[in-house]
This record gives C-alpha cells, structure tokens and sequence, in this order.
C-alpha cells in the first residue's frame, strides 16, 4: 500500500488489514458496476436472499444478513419503491408479513449475479485457480468460525 511518497501504512503487515481493503476495493467496484442496474451491493445481497429464503420476513432477514433491524426497514422500504421488492401478509401468521421480490427483482437480480461473477473474476484475476479455492476455503472458515456482526450503517 503504497503511496506516491513512497510511505507504507504501518498496518499493511496486518492480514485483517489487507483483507478490510479488500473488501474496500471490491464493494466500491460492485457499486460502480451496480449503478446501472440501479440497485447497491446491500439491496443485491437483500434482493438475493429474498429469493433464495422461504417466505422471509424483515426479522429474518436481518438475523440472516446482520443487518440492524432499524436498517433493514429503510433497504426494504427503498426496494419497494423501486418496484423490486414487496412486502405481502403471512398467511400462516397475519401480525407478520413477508418480503418477496418483484418479477423487476428477479431480472435485476439475474442480471446483477452475472455482473458480481464477471468482476469477481476480473478482481481475482492475479490469483491461479487453486489460489482462488484456497482463498474461498480460508475466507469462509473464518466467517464462520466468527460470530455476526450487525451492520447498523
């Protein structure tokens, strides 16, 4: 990491450190990539679970993504208002309702899936096949090794 006077973050030995700047890099380029779709990396990730989920309701979307209730509310509500998402009573419990997605959703989202692969793979395209599984083996053991942190931004 460095800069053009040549300095280097004290930090950049940190592994955590790479992998937040990372992170960095790779949500800002899916954002990017995502405007034209008009939807953010958060919404996709919503929108996805959404369909991927049995009847979900905010709650459980929220446990499910770490996401803070209170946050949850807003993405859901700007969803709806792009016509992508709609939140429709439980049948099974009327004091509830289910967030399900739009037809509009499931385009975008089909749409959005193979940009996120097409710039995940030009992202990674440095690592080697057996590099990219390792760190797709690594990453997901850590994540699950570690509990949930509720994102309340």
């Amino acid at each position: 990491m460095n800069e053009a006077s040549g300095w280097v973050s004290p930090l950049w030995r940190l592994t955590g450190f790479r992998l937040i700047k990372l992170g960095e890099l790779l949500q800002a380029t899916t954002a990017s990539a995502f405007e034209e779709l008009e939807v953010s990396p958060r919404q996709f990730h919503v929108l996805a679970a959404t369909a991927s989920m049995a009847d979900p309701s905010q709650q459980e979307l929220s446990r499910a993504l770490g996401i803070d209730p209170n946050v949850m509310v807003g993405v859901v509500d700007d969803l709806e208002r792009q016509g992508l998402a709609e939140r429709v009573r439980n049948p099974r419990d009327r004091r509830r309702y289910i967030v399900t997605p739009t037809a509009r959703a499931l385009e975008v989202l089909e749409r959005a899936r193979a940009e996120a692969e097409r710039l995940e793979g030009a992202f990674f395209a440095e690592l080697n096949e057996d590099e990219r599984a390792a760190l797709h083996e690594l990453s997901g053991r850590l994540v699950a090794a570690h509990p949930r942190v509720t994102k309340t931004e």
